[in-house]
């Protein structure tokens, strides 16, 4: 590593001399030209060797000019085919809205600062949830590029943080709710319906069932990790409505598929948005998502009296915190506590007299 002088030689013989940089990177030896000698000097040739060399130290030299755009292929790479999420064609529609708002951009152009006016943006036509979804996945993007010595410094989205959530739903499907919603549904959308208000499964959970993750004689359901969004393996007992709807499935599409739940012309369904719509317009059903039927799930749950850590581990939720803030409705419960306080003065009097009367 050194600073020297070259000389260029122009079409009339004339010499110039350049200020020249040597050093070494990964085992490649590189020259840099830094500026005409006499409008350069060799102090400031030596300045800028110095900073190469203290970015080489640090692993950081040549990933200063790292774009999103130019991160984009090894992030979705890395997303669907090493952490294989799910997710990863949802991550890919954030980075869409990403890159053409930080269209570009270097990572380390992007602030804090520019953050929040990215977050004021979505803000326009999003919810905070979803906002935030969008802002997990750059900021994501950010620890992968650190980790990949591609990007140093503080991540910007961790800096300007998240936004609070207010948005969080709570729609439960009320009994005669259920029984139009299920009068409405076609053939193959019933049962996955059924099996949605008895297991609390998730839509992607229900639509990848095989037959094979079926245990008849254990009377249960074993979800995969990877069809889980836990990544966790999942065993949901079947009470006597699935267990008798699923047998009835069985002997009607086994020898058809692999899969448990077939569209009307016999293949594997990876969609029912549509058919779920129709249905809640046909019941005159409105506001009810799809998901909504798992949350319906744990609140009937709670609501019998069945223990929180059993709903979490039904429900497969990272969190028994998770399960009681996203999916447990415990109005009722709650208004039953509050009304026990109505006859607690009675009964302790009542009880505090029996003693007196056993004493005497």
């Amino acid at each position: 590593m050194g600073v020297f002088k070259r000389y260029s030689k122009s079409n009339d013989g004339t010499k110039t001399a350049y200020w020249y940089i040597r050093y070494s990177v990964d085992g490649k030896e590189k020259w840099e030209s830094v500026g005409k000698v006499g409008v350069v000097t060799k102090m400031v040739a030596q300045r800028k060797l110095e900073d190469i060399k203290k970015k080489i130290r640090r692993g950081v030299y040549g990933h200063e000019d790292v774009t999103l755009e130019e991160l984009e292929c090894d992030y979705i790479e890395y997303i669907k085919n090493v952490k294989k999420l799910r997710s990863w064609k949802h991550r890919a529609q954030h980075l869409d809205k990403i890159n053409s708002f930080f269209k570009g951009k270097k990572l380390l152009q992007i602030t804090p600062k520019d953050v929040d006016e990215f977050k004021l943006y979505l803000l326009k036509t999003r919810k905070p949830a979803t906002v935030n979804r969008v802002l997990s996945t750059l900021r994501h993007l950010f620890n992968l590029a650190r980790r990949w010595k591609r990007f140093y410094g503080d991540n910007p989205v961790s800096v300007s943080g998240l936004l609070s959530e207010d948005n969080l739903r709570d729609r439960v499907l009320l009994f005669e709710e259920e029984e139009r919603l299920l009068s409405a549904s076609a053939v193959h959308l019933k049962p996955i319906i059924i099996t949605a208000l008895n297991t609390g499964m998730r839509r992607g959970e229900i639509l990848s069932l095989k037959w094979s993750n079926v245990d008849f004689e254990n009377n249960r359901l074993i979800i995969n990790a990877l069809n889980n969004k836990s990544k966790r393996v999942k065993r949901i007992p079947l009470n006597y409505i699935m267990n008798t709807m699923l047998k009835e499935l069985k002997l009607k599409n086994q020898k058809f598929s692999d899969y448990v739940f077939l569209s009307d012309d016999g293949r594997p369904l990876k969609d029912i948005k549509t058919a779920f719509l129709n249905a809640c317009r046909r019941a005159d059903i409105h506001g009810l998502r799809f998901h909504d039927l798992r949350h319906t799930a744990g609140t009937r749950m709670q609501e019998s009296g069945v223990g929180i850590v059993e709903i979490t581990n039904i429900l497969g939720n990272s969190s028994i915190e998770m399960t009681m803030k996203r999916y447990v409705h415990p109005e009722e419960s709650l208004r039953s506590a509050v009304d026990k306080l109505v006859n607690f003065g009675k009964d302790c009097s009542k009880n505090c007299s029996n003693e007196k009367d056993g004493t005497s």
